[in-house]
């Protein structure tokens, strides 16, 4: 957003950073910066609009792996990681728009820029206009401040963190294992044929752990599907 220094950045998203917050809901703004505020204006937007570019990207990645000959393991799987990793973040931003995505979308869009990418024909989850196109706020640097004593603010992050340290690091756990994941390819494997990709069997362990594979008998998985 450039902001020009960190008081403008602290002052619209909290001053205490270390604080985990989660969005409520999908909305697709806007920013506007001036000198002494900023001003975050929502945009009237559909999922198929937003999500074209995204497809369109994804079947030219597609076309570009299907089409490769001389690409090692190796350089597939980060092919595979790098793409998925773009069109994450195309979710988020696309030319100067932003999107906010609660949990629960995020998974779900996740799994279909996933299955999208490897088949071309997975259905879109969601359809139709985005709430709150025309709903807008603005943060005054300077009318919007009050700056109050925090004698206790160390002690209470700490308790904060404390309570919340755990669920912080299984959920980042969590992402950490989907990404590996995303370099696994095929939909059905033996356990020999997991390790063939590189994979240990602690990953593997983990996988089926978050859900990602499920073991369907002894030494054979398949990939579950969210």
């Amino acid at each position: 957003m450039q902001w020009p220094d960190g008081l403008e950045k602290m002052v619209t998203f909290g001053v205490s950073l270390e604080v985990r917050g989660t969005v409520k809901g999908v909305w697709c703004y806007m920013g506007q910066m001036e000198e002494h505020s900023a001003t975050y204006l929502g945009i009237p937007m559909t999922w198929e609009a937003w999500t074209q570019p995204i497809m369109a990207y994804l079947d030219d990645r597609r076309a570009t792996l299907e089409m490769s000959r001389t690409m090692s393991q190796g350089e597939r799987a980060h092919f595979k990681g790098n793409t998925y990793d773009n069109a994450m973040i195309m979710l988020s931003y696309q030319g100067g728009k932003y999107m906010t995505l609660p949990g629960e979308e995020y998974r779900t869009l996740k799994e279909w820029v996933y299955q999208y990418f490897r088949t071309g024909a997975a259905p879109l989850p969601y359809s139709g206009e985005i709430p709150d196109g025309n709903y807008e706020f603005t943060i005054d640097f300077e009318k919007d401040v009050e700056i109050v004593a925090a004698p206790y603010l160390k002690e209470e992050m700490s308790e904060y963190n404390a309570e919340n340290n755990a669920a912080h690091n299984k959920d980042m756990g969590r992402r950490q294992t989907e990404k590996r994941f995303e370099q696994l390819e095929g939909d059905a494997w033996t356990t020999q044929e997991i390790y063939a990709q590189g994979f240990s069997r602690k990953t593997l362990d983990k996988f089926v752990e978050h859900g990602l594979i499920e073991r369907v008998k002894r030494g054979h998985y398949v990939r579950k599907s969210v």
